[in-house]
């Protein structure tokens, strides 16, 4: 549909079903584009810093209320693997590529674009969780050695010695038995019922 709409210009009749029955609508298409479209607002493109600020924000809020949702989420993956599939469900990095192989094949490079940055925005987000072996969790570290040295220093003690990480170790294996099995889970739903392009 969207290769006959950016192809369309003026009046342009569209077939729809609305409830088992039939209707033949016309919408006058105005430069290949119908209501919405793939591409970002005009304000986004056009825009100066300030714009390109806002536009970075949203995707930054966007991505820490997609990270908050992630494991109410997973059951519907594992509904996917043998029955429909939700478009809002998490994808793997093999159902991004696959998206942005179809964005790039239709020639939506704004779409393309969109999609990158936002996976690279939720990949950082997500990395920033106080959760080893991620950075978020070193940096997690770093900052209650610092804390404890703070309040040692209140009380005329010395400072401590750094965090021994073997402490923390069989913590960070149960979170990389847990990340590699969501891992797991995703690729295998996009593999057997990938998230198409409408």
């Amino acid at each position: 549909m969207l290769t006959a709409v950016r192809a369309a210009d003026g009046p342009t009749a569209l077939v729809v079903s609305r409830g088992g029955e039939t209707l033949t609508l016309t919408v006058d298409v105005a430069q290949g584009r119908i209501g919405a479209s793939p591409q970002p607002p005009p304000a986004y493109v056009e825009g100066g810093l300030s714009e390109t600020a806002v536009f970075t924000g949203d995707l930054l809020k966007a991505s820490a209320v997609q990270l908050a949702a992630f494991p109410e989420r997973i059951p519907a993956v594992v509904q996917a693997i043998g029955g429909e599939r939700d478009v809002d469900t998490p994808i793997s990095m093999v159902g991004a590529s696959r998206l942005g192989g179809e964005a790039v094949e239709r020639g939506l490079w704004a779409t393309f674009l969109l999609l990158l940055v936002s996976l690279n925005l939720f990949m950082a987000v997500f990395n920033l969780l106080p959760l080893l072996p991620l950075d978020g969790g070193h940096i997690a570290v770093v900052w209650f050695e610092r804390v404890r040295d703070f309040a040692r220093r209140l009380r005329g003690r010395p400072a401590g010695g750094p965090v021994d990480f073997t402490r923390l170790f069989p913590a960070t294996m149960v979170l990389i038995v847990l990340g590699g099995a969501v891992m797991a889970l995703t690729i295998t739903a996009d593999i057997v019922n990938p998230i198409r392009l409408s």
